[in-house]
């Protein structure tokens, strides 16, 4: 006999978790206790915003749900953010919430929340655990509600007293994620139809991707001469340097390739669900109906038709949809469409020449576009790339190229403050890699405590806080729709770097373009040699709204 606590450890042991993120609370002291004497890692955040968002970087990385604890009332409700997170972008997420003992419901007791009511919106499960023996039970459906399907957040509700309770209860073994695949019906209309199409393009999103999916739409894409764009912060889907790939589809994107989207007769969705940003502002199709053949690959049933009605619906997990296909190509000796490959090679010209034009500078401080371009020349390709949300970013998505799936880590959501804790996670899975995480100075400002984090795990991440004194996307669309009122989105802004020497790291202040990257350099020298993280606080000024475009022009 066990208590609960200590079961729900073992339960994860099978899973393979190697690492928890958490921020303690009375609620689940079981489960805390039962972490002392496990291999898991467990990672202590400041805050539990931080501690779900980076769960939720760890479940886009590996493939498996990101796990994180937190304790009843504020600790859930703080955690909410990266909840909505994984909700959007489709992440496998498990959150463990202490609860309130089992005698007091229904009291308003202390810190008592109903969760289904909370997170009810959010995820696709909200369940609790009322006796010992049911835990493994609910923790098996947990791991295969977040794994399947459009993958997304599971919350599990731990009542206090139900932890404590003892189990003779063994521990599930290992839960594989599920794999559906294209009907043979579905593959060979598929295959007919792309053979026969003028100007195919394949959109690639979603949140289920891998190496060898990669190489095999590779594969595709060369055997038909197909275009290849990424969806919203999904630009490491696909080597952003192969001849075939065209772009991606999100904030500030190349208007050739909005036209050329238009032009496609056959456009083909693959994992992703085409929302608002890549979609701009559900503008590109018409919704429900469209006039061209709109083809949506996706995990999910429920998504198939959710927004715009397909000519083909085909439900399979994207990974496995490319490798069928790949070999049923392969078995066809199918070749290349030269019309569909001039398209092709023609749109990553466009996309390059969208990346390298010449930019307008700014008249004082550091010029990103400049500083970014340097940059880029010389990041090893393993360079794992987080942001947050803020105008900022569109300098990252435009100027970076992504060679290696998985490379960028950003939320779909938009949401601020994620780029510091992300970059955490990605830094303590793959120590060996270089890993930069973007910030604004409101985003960075969002979970700046999680600094302390990176310090006392050696979490050796290199943060890039871009301070130009704003909240600069809501000073956009202030300057938009009410030209010269901007109370309410200037910032009175730390000396980040001092913060960064503070906390134990070591902070830089780069003032001008020219010193930017050897300050970047000398950072990253003092972060590997010192297992700590290191800060550059990049002056901008106020006058550039977006790469190449002043608050004036607009």
């Amino acid at each position: 006999m066990q208590e609960a606590g200590s079961l729900l450890v073992k339960l994860l042991e099978k899973q393979k978790v190697d690492r928890v993120f958490c921020v303690p609370g009375e609620s689940y002291l079981s489960v805390m206790n039962g972490l002392q004497e496990t291999s898991i890692e467990t990672i202590l955040c400041k805050h539990e915003g931080a501690a779900s968002m980076m769960a939720e970087a760890d479940g886009k990385l590996t493939g498996r749900p990101g796990i994180a604890f937190v304790t009843r009332g504020p600790g859930a409700t703080n955690a909410a953010s990266g909840i909505h997170i994984a909700q959007q972008d489709s992440t496998p997420m498990i959150l463990f919430v202490g609860q309130i003992g089992k005698e007091m419901y229904g009291r308003d007791a202390f810190q008592e929340v109903d969760y289904q009511q909370f997170y009810g919106g959010m995820a696709k499960l909200v369940i609790e655990v009322q006796q010992s023996d049911r835990l493994s039970e609910i923790f098996s459906r947990a791991y295969h509600t977040a794994m399947s399907g459009r993958p997304g957040p599971v919350i599990i509700a731990l009542p206090e007293n139900m932890l404590t309770e003892k189990t003779d209860k063994k521990p599930l073994e290992f839960i594989d994620q599920l794999m559906s695949a294209p009907t043979t019906k579905d593959l060979a209309q598929f295959i007919e139809e792309i053979k026969e199409a003028k100007n195919p393009i394949v959109v690639l999103g979603g949140s289920i991707w891998s190496h060898e999916a990669e190489k095999d739409l590779i594969s595709i894409s060369e055997m038909l001469g197909l275009t290849i764009i990424t969806s919203h912060r999904r630009q490491s889907y696909y080597n952003n340097l192969h001849k075939n790939y065209g772009g991606d589809l999100g904030l500030g994107v190349n208007p050739k390739l909005i036209n050329r989207i238009n032009n496609s007769d056959y456009l083909v969705l693959l994992g992703g669900r085409l929302s608002e940003n890549p979609s701009q502002g559900f503008t590109l199709l018409g919704i429900p109906e469209h006039n061209k053949k709109f083809i949506h690959i996706h995990p999910g049933s429920e998504e198939i038709g959710r927004i715009y009605k397909p000519h083909l619906g085909i439900v399979s997990n994207p990974i496995a949809f490319v490798n069928i296909l790949n070999n049923a190509l392969k078995g066809l000796n199918t070749k290349p469409n030269s019309n569909n490959e001039l398209n092709a090679v023609k749109s990553h010209e466009e996309y390059i020449e969208w990346g390298d034009m010449r930019l307008e500078a700014p008249n004082s401080g550091v010029d990103l576009t400049s500083a970014f371009r340097t940059l880029r020349k010389h990041l090893d390709p393993n360079t794992i790339i987080t942001n947050g949300a803020g105008n900022y970013a569109v300098w990252g998505h435009r100027l970076f190229r992504f060679t290696r799936v998985k490379t960028q880590l950003a939320p779909i959501s938009g949401s601020m403050g994620y780029g510091l804790p992300a970059a955490i996670a990605a830094k303590l899975r793959f120590p060996d890699n270089m890993v930069i995480a973007l910030a604004g100075d409101g985003c960075f400002q969002m979970t700046e405590n999680e600094y302390a984090t990176a310090v006392q795990y050696n979490a050796a991440v290199i943060v890039l806080v871009v301070d130009n004194e704003m909240y600069g996307t809501i000073r956009m669309h202030q300057h938009k729709h009410y030209k010269g009122n901007y109370k309410h989105t200037g910032l009175v802004n730390p000396n980040f770097s001092d913060l960064a020497n503070a906390m134990g790291g070591k902070g830089y202040k780069v003032e001008n373009t020219e010193d930017f990257y050897e300050l970047f350099v000398e950072a990253n020298n003092w972060a590997n040699k010192n297992k700590l993280p290191a800060l550059l606080h990049i002056k901008t000024g106020s006058e550039m709204v977006l790469p190449g475009k002043r608050f004036n022009s607009l």
